[in-house]
């Protein structure tokens, strides 16, 4: 391990990584290069490699971020667009601290059109799904390193998701603008390669139908939701849903009457999944609203909607909602959802498993009740061990 207290110095006042004041590239560089090669040579590796964009992946040993002073970099790598340069990966922590760093860095040796080039970095944590998580993306231009910090927390409090036989997954990508690359092997004067645009034509065309949608113009179609109506148009929901498209290609009773009936969705679901078929969008939505909203996206199989429910419900799953989300997930199949429940039931295993729906969900759900208990049970025995 290598001491950075010169390097820790600029942090003693950072209370979180989003907080972290960096050093500057220049002083950035003269720190990695004196830092010790990391000693398991198998730990790093390109696991993706195009014409354009390479893929890395550092598996760093966790005690390594709770050391006092440590800081590690991983062999030289060519990067296809540099051929000229080398690069490298560093990381660092001070036990003090509440947070690690990981950066990006090249040797001063590149040509002055390589050093022109601008490459976006992008560093992640990758869960045991494979899964970017806490990304940071810089750009590596005119400078000889990018940096990011990440919380610790982020992996002592959620190693079951993290921790791989006891190591962080650092991800970093690197990839270089195709135009920019093209740009940067003529010779010739650069081409002005900008095109004419119809600017909000999008816009338009969705104000144009949501009013079409509010004024009941031209509406051929009843959706009759618990008793509540709402006057839309066929043409519409068959081209936006393949569910609605099936009840008026076939000879059904919806195609006849011109009449759908619904009992299985709320009115205010009905209605921000209509604004989505119509506008492409939605209003501002409460957890339960989004909850709904992701139930109504799978029945009537819009992907794009229920991922992004899916997406926004993971980053907003809390204790009283964590098991409600976990059923809704685990019915419709959302895998990314049920990871995010379960973590959250977890992190708050005393609250959640004395509340009268644990019980009830124990009897519906054994099996992935059984599942919960035994990851708790994992999860005691790995902070009984770190203990040790």
């Amino acid at each position: 391990m290598h001491n950075l207290s010169a390097y820790v110095a600029f942090h003693q006042h950072a209370k979180a990584a989003t907080q972290t004041v960096l050093i500057s590239a220049q002083e950035f560089s003269r720190f990695a290069m004196e830092m010790p090669v990391a000693t398991d040579p198998g730990a790093f590796k390109k696991c993706g490699k195009l014409s354009k964009k390479d893929v890395l992946r550092w598996s760093v040993d966790s005690g390594f971020f709770r050391t006092s002073d440590s800081a590690i970099r991983s062999d030289f790598f060519k990067f296809g667009p540099c051929p000229d340069s080398k690069f490298y990966m560093v990381a660092f922590s001070n036990a003090s601290n509440t947070f690690f760093t990981v950066g990006l860095c090249r040797l001063p040796l590149q040509t002055e059109t390589e050093n022109s080039l601008s490459i976006r970095v992008s560093f992640s944590l990758l869960d045991l799904r494979d899964r970017c998580h806490h990304t940071c993306e810089r750009t590596l231009k005119d400078v000889d390193s990018v940096q990011a910090s990440f919380d610790k927390s982020c992996y002592t409090n959620h190693h079951l998701m993290f921790l791989r036989d006891g190591k962080v997954i650092i991800h970093c990508s690197m990839d270089v603008d195709e135009v920019l690359l093209e740009d940067s092997t003529e010779q010739s004067t650069p081409v002005n390669r900008s095109i004419p645009v119809l600017e909000n034509l999008n816009r338009d065309l969705a104000d144009d139908l949501s009013t079409l949608l509010q004024n009941r113009l031209h509406t051929d179609v009843t959706l009759n939701v618990n008793g509540e109506e709402f006057q839309a148009h066929r043409a519409i929901l068959a081209a936006r849903s393949p569910v609605f498209a099936k009840m008026f290609e076939h000879d059904t009773l919806e195609k006849s009457d011109n009449r759908i009936v619904i009992e299985d969705l709320s009115s205010d679901a009905m209605k921000q999944l209509l604004r989505y078929l119509y506008t492409g969008d939605t209003d501002e939505l409460s957890t339960q609203e989004l909850v709904s909203l992701f139930v109504a996206s799978d029945k009537y199989d819009l992907p794009k909607l229920k991922k992004n429910c899916s997406t926004a419900l993971c980053s907003r799953v809390t204790t009283d909602m964590a098991l409600n989300v976990l059923v809704v997930a685990n019915l419709h199949g959302d895998e990314d959802l049920k990871n995010a429940a379960i973590q959250t039931v977890l992190d708050n295993a005393f609250d959640v498993m004395r509340s009268e729906e644990w019980l009830s969900f124990l009897r519906e759900y054994p099996e992935v009740a059984n599942s919960i208990i035994l990851n708790l049970a994992m999860k005691t025995t790995t902070i009984r061990d770190t203990k040790k």
